[in-house]
């Protein structure tokens, strides 16, 4: 077993005044120089819009959507992991990191005319997702947040409870995006789907199932932006979206099919843009009844599952199997715990010593795309030799989230989840209590990994957090709560007249430095 911690840590991001020159980062056009080339990028998504609010929302998608209509206080330097201002120029804490105050940027507008951000918004924006009535999947994470305060107009200090090790990363995030208050409170529930932010595109319109349309906007504190309109057109077939790609109908197509990433390699007037993904792709079972109640049929269906064959079938080239929970390139990741041992006549035992000697008829629910639908079939294939008889059942992908979250839960769900480059958002909703039914979907509740969980997110000593979280991650694998199938690279085929497109290893879509040349 390997624990590796990456070089982007937490504690070396733990500086008061880490922030490079404000001044930097004004100007006009996305790199500082002068207007855009304009023009339409049009991008081929597998899912739907569902909810554009970022206290909210959770389906890549969306988010894809939101990190070009949103700003934080902080972000990633485009196309890496490493942080910069945003919203905020500058930023310092307290020794004990239990109190942060942050410099706000002078002059940022909001869309559509609800004039300039202010501390005031930025209070709200906190204060909303700290609100259980707003029903934040993330809301855990900030509760270490016992005071927002606007000090005037540009500034804002936190005061923590207790001091928060990845707070500058949640400040990256979509969910502390930054919303107007007057906005909201003047839309109400209209706000999912008729979004205010700062960012460098603002919401147009949105057709169901068909594609959601964002413009320019004019006013943005870095200039007029390079696009003049973005349309997201929402494609879940992957090779109805290649075949759209490859008539030149869409600019920006992922690539999630190994057999599709080999015909568009070496297609002239296409360029690939592939980067290991913070993703990892798992199945899971609701822990808390039967059949799954009993971990020995969870560690059956480990036995049962090829995924070597799985792997070489039909992720071959696209991404590597899950040796932990988390990709290897997170902070804190265990690797080497997840060797799983192809072994049909041990899981034959194990549902045998559980009572099921007879077979068990089980349910897994899915997205509608092809990176569920395809390991799906492998799966159940498996299962269906050791007596284990699973109906797949395909739903559109927003319709699967909120059945995940309500009180009934799903039987089983295969799906992937995004991660950052600090484990507490992971880690901290989705095997912590609180996280039940929001994020916590195998019902895990364990008051001993509860106290891991809340000291790891609160201790600033990294290798205490590696021991707690290493915890954590070892407790999950051992109890075969999910079955973890592999780290995704993040592949996008791109026309060559698309300029300034970059990957990124959150999968983000932010299209800061994107043209178009017709």
């Amino acid at each position: 077993m390997k624990r590796k911690v990456t070089t982007l840590s937490v504690a070396a991001l733990f500086i008061a005044g880490c922030a490079p020159d404000p001044d930097a980062l004004d100007g006009n056009g996305a790199n500082g120089e002068e207007g855009g080339s304009g023009g339409t990028l049009r991008i081929g998504q597998e899912y739907d819009l569902g909810t554009l609010d970022p206290a909210v929302l959770s389906a890549v998608g969306d988010r894809q959507m939101t990190a070009n209509i949103f700003e934080g206080l902080l972000r990633f330097e485009y196309g890496t992991l490493e942080i910069e201002p945003a919203l905020a120029t500058a930023w310092e804490s307290n020794e004990e990191g239990t109190e942060w105050t942050f410099q706000l940027r002078e002059g940022v507008q909001f869309h559509d005319g609800y004039g300039e951000m202010s501390a005031d918004d930025v209070v709200f924006s906190f204060e909303r997702v700290l609100d259980e009535a707003t029903g934040s999947p993330n809301r855990s994470l900030l509760t270490t947040i016992s005071e927002i305060r606007a000090e005037d107009d540009y500034t804002v200090v936190f005061e923590m409870s207790e001091p928060d090790p990845s707070f500058e990363y949640k400040l990256t995030d979509w969910y502390t995006s930054i919303v107007s208050r007057e906005a909201v409170e003047e839309l109400g529930d209209d706000f999912q789907h008729n979004p205010i932010g700062t960012g460098r595109y603002q919401f147009e319109n949105w057709t169901q199932g068909q594609e959601t349309v964002t413009v320019a906007f004019e006013d943005h504190w870095e200039g007029e932006p390079n696009l003049d309109e973005v349309i997201y057109r929402a494609i879940p077939d992957a090779t109805t979206r290649h075949n759209s790609f490859m008539a030149g109908e869409i600019d920006v197509n992922q690539v999630t099919d190994p057999e599709i990433y080999a015909q568009i390699e070496d297609v002239e007037g296409v360029s690939i843009e592939q980067v290991p993904g913070l993703i990892t792709r798992f199945m899971g079972v609701k822990a808390d009844e039967p059949p799954f109640d009993d971990e020995r049929v969870r560690e059956a269906i480990s036995y049962a599952i090829n995924r070597p064959a799985m792997m070489d079938g039909i992720f071959s080239g696209i991404s590597t199997p899950a040796e932990g929970i988390l990709s290897p390139d997170v902070d804190h990741a265990l690797t080497g715990i997840l060797d799983y041992e192809y072994d049909p006549d041990r899981a034959l035992e194990l549902l045998e010593e559980a009572g099921y000697d007879d077979g068990v008829d089980v349910t897994l629910t899915i997205g509608d795309v092809d990176r569920f639908t395809r390991p799906a079939t492998v799966i159940q294939q498996n299962l269906a030799e050791v007596g284990i008889n699973m109906e797949i059942v395909t739903v559109e992908s927003q319709t699967m989230l909120d059945q995940l979250r309500s009180d009934d839960g799903l039987q089983m769900y295969l799906l992937s989840r995004g991660q950052d480059p600090a484990p507490d958002r992971v880690l901290g909703t989705w095997f912590h209590s609180d996280g039940i039914p929001s994020n916590n979907w195998a019902r895990i509740d364990d008051e001993e990994v509860d106290a891991w969980l809340d000291e790891a997110m609160s201790t600033m000593d990294m290798d205490r957090r590696d021991e707690l979280f290493g915890n954590v991650q070892e407790y999950v694998a051992e109890g075969h709560y999910l079955y973890f199938i592999d780290h995704e690279d993040f592949i996008f085929a791109v026309q060559d007249r698309v300029g300034g497109f970059q990957s990124d290893p959150q999968r983000s879509l932010r299209l800061d430095d994107v043209t178009i040349q017709d």
